[in-house]
């Protein structure tokens, strides 16, 4: 009697060898079942084909089938059928017929690490490096760290994200349960987040300002960069209920350092929007420099803002600016800083 087709325990004379069991590392204990697979297969089977296994009953856990959103155990066991990823004729991703070919792994492009331990990997992320690929950027901080941290049991995953003209540390969590501890922290206020900006102009007062908006996205008119949205202030009373249509927007900001035409920002920020910082400044008329979607892009100068410190419950983590004369801190400022975020 033939062996069942959905049973990946079972082979028929002459068919290809059975693939080992994955056996789930601690690292990875806390995943579903799909989403450790499409990690453990670095994307090389489409997903629709992965679940397609699952529901089949291909993908074995411990011997026995699960649904797709199983959480996994260490020590579990996940048996995989083997997969075809050559396309086929028409185009689409290839079956379940033969082994999985194996990715050829450029050499890693160069990362700084400012931190790391057996739970997190602190980046030191410099201006011009996105934290995700896209369409017009297809390098990042992500992928450099898979390239760099290949055949770990986890693969780093980043806890937030920085705009790709910022500097200053990103997080990425090097186990699942990390992962899940930095996204609540960061949800949640636990990461207390402070920032450096240089802006245009003199800004006013000596002492910190609490500054609070209403934010919304608004899409760029036709003739700019397409796809691109801006954010801006929310006009008030735009919803139903009468309130506004935006997100809340806080931030402590103090004065450090002004110059003729400058002024050195310290930025806490105490919630978490995109462009926060860059938005919330230039509507008061101190657009941070360099910054070409919401100010004036200088030439051959990074933009100044920088993720200075982040200080998690257990640790500070602290990294100075890599900026030039005439923007360069002193060595005093910095050490001043350090002491006061207790760094």
């Amino acid at each position: 009697m033939p062996p069942r087709s959905d049973d990946p325990d079972r082979a028929a004379t002459g068919a290809q060898p059975r693939r080992q069991p994955l056996t789930v590392s601690t690292e990875e204990a806390g995943q579903k079942l799909l989403q450790f697979l499409t990690r453990r297969l670095a994307g090389a089977v489409p997903g629709s084909a992965l679940l397609r296994a699952i529901r089949t009953g291909q993908v074995r856990v411990d011997g026995g089938r699960k649904q797709p959103f199983f959480r996994l155990t260490a020590g579990q066991e996940v048996r995989v059928p083997p997969f075809d990823t050559a396309p086929q004729q028409d185009g689409r991703p290839g079956s379940l017929n033969s082994d999985i070919r194996p990715a050829t792994r450029p050499e890693p492009l160069p990362l700084a690490i400012l931190y790391e331990d057996a739970g997190l990997i602190a980046v030191a992320k410099p201006a011009g490096l996105c934290a995700h690929a896209g369409t017009r950027h297809p390098d990042s901080v992500a992928d450099r760290l898979k390239a760099l941290y290949a055949g770990a049991p986890f693969l780093p995953v980043l806890a937030h994200r920085l705009d790709k003209d910022t500097s200053g540390i990103l997080l990425a969590a090097r186990s699942y349960a990390e992962l899940r501890r930095l996204n609540e922290l960061f949800a949640t206020g636990g990461v207390s987040k402070t920032y450096l900006a240089w802006v245009d102009g003199v800004w006013p007062g000596q002492t910190e300002q609490r500054l609070e908006d209403s934010l919304e996205r608004l899409n760029l008119a036709a003739g700019e960069v397409a796809g691109r949205k801006k954010i801006v202030r929310a006009e008030p009373g735009t919803r139903k209920d009468g309130g506004d249509a935006g997100k809340l927007a806080i931030c402590e900001v103090t004065p450090l350092v002004r110059k003729r035409a400058a002024t050195l920002l310290q930025v806490r920020l105490l919630t978490g929007r995109t462009h926060q910082i860059r938005v919330q400044l230039t509507l008061r008329g101190h657009p941070v420099i360099s910054d070409a979607v919401y100010g004036r892009k200088v030439r051959a100068l990074p933009m100044l803002l920088h993720a200075l410190c982040l200080r998690l419950p257990e640790r500070a983590l602290f990294l100075a600016p890599p900026w030039s004369a005439p923007f360069a801190l002193s060595e005093a400022l910095l050490e001043r800083l350090r002491q006061g975020l207790g760094a």
